[in-house]
């Protein structure tokens, strides 16, 4: 769930959720610190809300569904894989699942993996795919490291939530105290 809180001297503070399908721990891991990262570049107060998912946990369908409700309210879908190049079939019939049950319409797909298998393998070809055939933002290793768009994305993601959540969470105008309630009036 998306949560605005508000710091002292007007700061608001942001958590985006991210969930991350993963099939090396050490390379989830990397993952979490690199969106922690981008945060701090983004220079606004967000904050990550990380749910990793182990890839041959997609391969059960109970815990396939759990994993679906759980990231159905991501802001951003992390695919890091270090030792799968090509699509395994459990995560594309969940990636469908997803796309038809997510509840964040401007949602991203980041795909992770390591430099020397980045923008090559057939799985990386397919996630792209799949984030243009659902009208996802499509963000890779290289988005990452080399340019902006990540950090253009975190903002846009912070700058389109923060007025809609200000309106929810404050009052549109302060309460006007009581007249004639008061000794001297």
């Amino acid at each position: 769930m998306n949560a605005i809180t508000i710091r002292g001297e007007g700061l608001f503070e942001m958590t985006l959720k991210a969930t991350v399908i993963y099939d090396d721990f050490d390379f989830a891991t990397r993952a979490a610190a690199l969106l922690e990262r981008v945060a701090i570049r983004v220079h606004e107060a967000v904050t990550w809300d990380v749910k990793p998912w182990r890839l041959d946990v997609l391969k059960q369908s109970s815990l396939a569904e759990v994993a679906e409700v759980e990231a159905a309210d991501a802001d951003l879908l992390v695919v890091a894989l270090s030792k799968t190049q090509s699509p395994p079939l459990e995560l594309t019939v969940w990636l469908e699942r997803w796309a038809a049950h997510r509840q964040i319409e401007d949602a991203a797909v980041l795909a992770l993996f390591p430099d020397e298998l980045a923008g090559v393998t057939p799985l990386w070809r397919e996630l792209e795919q799949f984030a243009e055939r659902y009208g996802l933002a499509f963000l890779s290793s290289q988005n990452v490291r080399e340019n902006g768009d990540s950090i253009q994305f975190i903002h846009r993601l912070w700058q389109r939530r923060l007025p809609a959540a200000l309106a929810f969470e404050l009052p549109a105008a302060p309460p006007r105290p009581p007249r004639h309630w008061g000794i001297n009036e």
